[in-house]
């Protein structure tokens, strides 16, 4: 699993440790208190912004975990280098991941949009996304770190986020109590000083998904796997991708095999077409070929109950790829929209550790019907270099052109989804630049992504780079990054980093 070729590409040493500012704010901001973070010195008062019309619940934007806010915005290509940054705020650790965003809600006084992060240390933290300023924080005791995203229902009735304790909490956005009763924290894991949930959650088809890995530097026991949890009752589906014929939480000596985490930051990935779930998983034992139960290195398409495993693709040379440390589960999978008039019309690309970027059937991944069969990828691109993040996968509205925009560890590449007379679909890579940074998204046309000390605004088409957090009129920019991306809701750009802060950029007036 080990992401130690992340930290070479972000040219510094992995941080575990907290500046002083950071455990003076830890005090502030204890559980369920009203103390507030304090703005930046370089804070610029500005007009509020405008009313949010769109949430962000998730990681990714959607369940297909995308990478792309459909709702308009109130800046174009040529407009979105007037971004200048808002408000930047100091949290209690590092939030190494992304924010949620939820609009307009019923807080006493006033509506109001708010942004939900989880810290490192296990904070699940509530900002005022017009300013910043602290509304509420819960964290629930527990040993070590996590990399995860909170995930919030549409109906603004609960947020989600994994605690240190190794269980999912759920907690009313408003006034932040915790919701428990039956099934309510529902556990994760048994093993949590070994194992622990690094990707972001999700939630679709009524159900929470939580998946699980190891820590930095894989030290045993741990083992991939899937927890769907029913947001009504609380109910739980296990699935193991190690020993996947047992179908409950493993603990320390209950499965012979290791590894096989579930780390990239998409976690579990939902089919807008029908529901089911795609994960994808690190390095770890594979013979599910010779009728076995262990799929390291393997992308599984389970129901959306996570009961059931439909199919699966495990490249022919699995045992390359665990014996050379190079995950293929670095990513998750990006499913792409129904494409017309291919003969293979739902896709799906993948890319890890092994520099190859992958499209895949997703009707029958391996070519073969069924699960347990190697091979049988439509196409592989060779990047020249190991992905670790989601691709974002975009439509545009001019020509209905579909993209996805991958970036390495050296780069960025915008790939074009072509179909040709006989049905065949490829991958066509149309731009690349050096560029590199976390996983891009994409909100009214401009692609947004956070790279060293850096949030860059970039044109989809053409990989130009529009705006740049450390320009002159930018009025300042953001720390180093490991996993933190940005998200964009109606306008206003909000993006954390690795020296603990989240950081606001609006239009100027």
């Amino acid at each position: 699993m080990r992401d130690a070729s992340t930290l070479r590409m972000l040219r510094r040493p992995w941080r575990f440790f907290r500046r002083l500012t950071l455990l003076l704010s830890l005090a502030a901001i204890s559980a369920g208190c009203a103390s507030t973070p304090q703005p930046s010195q370089s804070h610029t008062p500005l007009p509020p912004a405008p009313h949010a019309t769109s949430d962000w619940l998730t990681f990714g934007y959607d369940a297909a975990r995308s990478g792309v806010n459909p709702a308009p915005q109130p800046f174009t290509r040529t407009t979105v280098s007037r971004l200048t940054k808002r408000w930047s705020v100091m949290l209690p650790d590092v939030a190494d991941s992304s924010p949620i965003l939820l609009h307009a809600l019923a807080f006493p006084g006033r509506p109001r949009d708010v942004l939900y992060l989880t810290t490192r240390d296990g904070h699940l933290i509530a900002l005022d996304a017009s300013d910043g300023s602290l509304l509420w924080s819960h964290q629930p005791s527990g040993p070590k770190i996590t990399n995860s995203s909170p995930v919030a229902d549409s109906a603004h009735h609960f947020v989600y986020a994994y605690g240190l304790d190794g269980a999912l909490h759920r907690y009313n956005p408003v006034s932040g109590q915790e919701a428990t009763g039956p099934g309510w924290p529902a556990p994760v894991t048994l093993m949590t000083q070994t194992e622990k949930e690094s990707s972001a959650l999700n939630l679709a088809n009524g159900r929470v998904y939580v998946t699980t890995s190891g820590y930095f530097g894989d030290a045993p026991p741990y083992q991939g796997h899937l927890v769907t949890v029913d947001e009504a009752s609380g109910a739980e589906h296990v699935f193991n991708t190690l020993c996947a014929n047992q179908h409950r939480l493993l603990g320390a000596g209950d499965c012979a095999g290791q590894d096989s985490g579930i780390w990239a930051r998409g976690g579990a990935v939902v089919d807008p077409e029908n529901g089911d779930i795609y994960l994808t998983t690190g390095n770890g034992p594979f013979d599910a070929n010779h009728g076995g139960s262990n799929f390291g290195d393997s992308i599984l398409r389970l129901s959306s109950d996570g009961s059931r495993l439909l199919d699966s693709y495990t490249p022919a040379n699995f045992q390359y790829l665990a014996d050379t440390d190079r995950d293929l589960g670095s990513s998750s999978t990006a499913l792409l929209p129904r494409i017309a008039h291919s003969a293979t019309p739902l896709l799906l690309v993948q890319g890890g550790k092994d520099n190859h970027l992958k499209l895949i059937d997703r009707q029958n991944m391996s070519g073969q019907h069924g699960p347990g069969h190697v091979g049988g990828e439509l196409q592989s691109v060779d990047l020249g270099c190991a992905l670790f993040t989601q691709p974002a996968i975009w439509t545009d509205p001019v020509n209905g052109r579909v993209w996805a925009i991958v970036d390495t560890v050296c780069g960025m590449r915008g790939f074009v989804v072509a179909t040709n007379a006989a049905g065949v679909t490829r991958l066509t890579e149309a731009w690349r630049n050096d560029t590199v940074t976390t996983s891009p998204v994409i909100a009214g046309g401009v692609l947004f992504a956070a790279g060293e000390n850096t949030v860059q605004a970039i044109d989809p088409t053409s990989g130009q780079i529009l705006w740049d957090s450390r320009g002159a009129s930018a009025g300042g920019t953001t720390g180093q990054i490991h996993w933190e991306s940005p998200i964009v809701v109606d306008g206003a750009v909000y993006s954390a980093d690795e020296s603990g802060s989240v950081t606001c950029y609006t239009l100027r007036p």
